[in-house]
């Protein structure tokens, strides 16, 4: 998909989206092929900050890489 069609959402998002560090602490992370649904753009005080969204509904468990 091109990057013009990727919606993308300042400072606040669809609760049905999430970050992957927000994924991650739920015990979810993407799909294999699951592509970023939407940009999200968070802005401080201080930063900037860009990042993907992926749907919560296409997430699957987190897999544990365990060490070497």
């Amino acid at each position: 998909m091109p990057k013009d069609k990727i919606a993308t959402y300042y400072q606040t998002h669809p609760p049905e989206l999430a970050t992957i560090d927000r994924l991650q602490l739920e015990g979810l992370q993407p799909g294999d092929d699951q592509p970023v649904t939407a940009l999200f753009n968070f802005r401080s005080k201080d930063s900037e900050h860009l990042t993907g969204l992926f749907r919560r509904a296409d997430a699957v468990p987190l897999q544990v890489k365990e060490p070497a």
